[in-house]
């Protein structure tokens, strides 16, 4: 009986010994965690002090590392609320924890803990999802069992590299990307807004690509899904050298445009683009990518799944946007309409074509005569700003829209800092 009574003891001891969060705390943390706005849970997590040993403070901090770019990290904090506190939270928590441990594993290269875990979610916890949340997780599965076993990318860069930019007939930025084998050089598109690079079938064997088994499905922006081919290639930016990156490998009929007129033949997206840590678009004709990124303390890009976010203000509200070099335009999301519907009463609607790989769609859109937004440590009017006035494909709900070129077009310079999650204009 002593014995018991001891334990028991303990046990009143240790639980005494949790760090606590205030319940005003907690609601505010979670609140920003649920709606997933990294950047104001960021702000709220710095003003409390370490609690390692209490969950709610784990739970934040893992996913802070999630969108910070730190997988290895957020990792470990998933690991132990999974193990040593596995029925604190309720079935929609811990399927989220999974969520960003499969994306965390997916981002090292530890392929077997991204496919144990998206499983895991497929079995346990599919019911807590909509049916083209599912579809995505289980062709992300598919991709991940296909990348098993394959080598890791691997970059050097031993200097700072220059790489000259030019606009293609639709506006987007191309750059040369040169084949390892035989140094033949072609022009890809640079696309922030693509979470895998791009290839065309019948370039993939001019690169070298090594193709593997079993087809793969992603999905356009206009929401159709895609049958592709998956890649290993291995190329040169400069003398920067990047072996064994995965490449999607498209019909060339999917990135062919006007009946012809205008064609891409490849997209380097998020991977490749992260691999390289930090670069700089400079007066809208250089790529310069440093031998090492910049430490800087403002964190103000973050990342879901493969996709950067940037924090843009309007109104006096920080709202998470889609930062996609890709776009010509800044499109703002359904649920920004949603926001500030108050807003637009007035305005008319007309109607827009929206398009990407898998083609193009036409919807009826809101446009803004002008609208200021902040982003980094920059501001801009932009004019004529399409907003969705529905949900298209499977735009992310949490998000309130893409920023386009024509807001990078202000500025000089971009910097994009992948080490430190920081973006500046200049």
């Amino acid at each position: 009986m002593k014995k018991y009574l001891f334990l028991l003891l303990v046990l009143i001891v240790l639980a005494s010994c949790i760090s606590k969060l205030s319940e005003e705390q907690n609601m505010r943390l979670y609140k920003a965690y649920s709606e997933r706005n990294y950047f104001k849970l960021d702000n709220l997590m710095s003003k409390i002090e370490i609690m390692d040993n209490n969950p709610d403070w784990l739970l934040y901090k893992s996913q802070l590392c999630y969108a910070f770019n730190k997988p290895e990290e957020s990792i470990y904090y998933i690991n132990r609320l999974l193990i040593n506190h596995p029925d604190y939270f309720m079935d929609t928590i811990i399927a989220d924890l999974h969520f960003m441990l499969a994306h965390n594993a997916a981002r090292v290269q530890d392929y077997s803990m991204a496919i144990e875990t998206g499983e895991t979610i497929l079995k346990k916890h599919q019911n807590l999802y909509d049916s083209s949340f599912v579809g995505v997780l289980a062709d992300d599965v598919n991709i991940w069992n296909t990348l098993l076993g394959v080598p890791k990318t691997e970059v050097r860069i031993d200097s700072e590299n220059i790489i000259p930019i030019k606009r293609d007939i639709a506006g987007l930025m191309n750059f040369p990307v040169i084949s390892y084998d035989d140094n033949d050089t072609l022009d890809f598109v640079f696309d922030t807004g693509a979470s895998k690079s791009v290839i065309v079938k019948s370039l993939a064997d001019k690169f070298g690509a090594t193709i593997l088994e079993n087809k793969v499905h992603v999905y356009g922006f206009t929401g159709k899904r895609i049958e592709s081919e998956l890649g290993l290639v291995s190329f040169k930016l400069g003398d920067i050298e990047i072996k064994n990156s995965p490449f999607l490998i498209f019909p060339d009929s999917l990135l062919s445009f006007a009946d012809g007129a205008y064609v891409i033949k490849g997209v380097i997206g998020f991977p490749v683009m992260n691999a390289l840590k930090q670069f700089t678009l400079k007066d809208d004709k250089e790529l310069v990518i440093p031998e090492k990124p910049d430490k800087t303390k403002l964190r103000n890009l973050a990342l879901e799944e493969a996709y950067p976010v940037v924090m843009v203000q309007y109104n006096n509200d920080t709202l998470p946007f889609h930062f996609d070099t890709g776009a010509d335009r800044t499109i703002l999301y359904y649920s920004f309409l949603n926001k500030f519907k108050d807003n637009f009463e007035d305005i008319k609607k007309t109607n827009y074509t929206i398009g990407g790989a898998g083609g193009t769609k036409e919807v009826e859109v809101f446009v803004m005569d002008s609208a200021m937004f902040y982003a980094g440590n920059s501001n801009s009017k932009l004019y004529n700003v399409v907003m969705l006035t529905e949900q298209i494909g499977i735009e992310q709900h949490f998000l309130y829209g893409n920023l386009g070129q024509d807001y990078i077009k202000k500025f000089s310079e971009t910097t994009i800092n992948f080490e430190s999650m920081n973006i500046s204009f200049k």
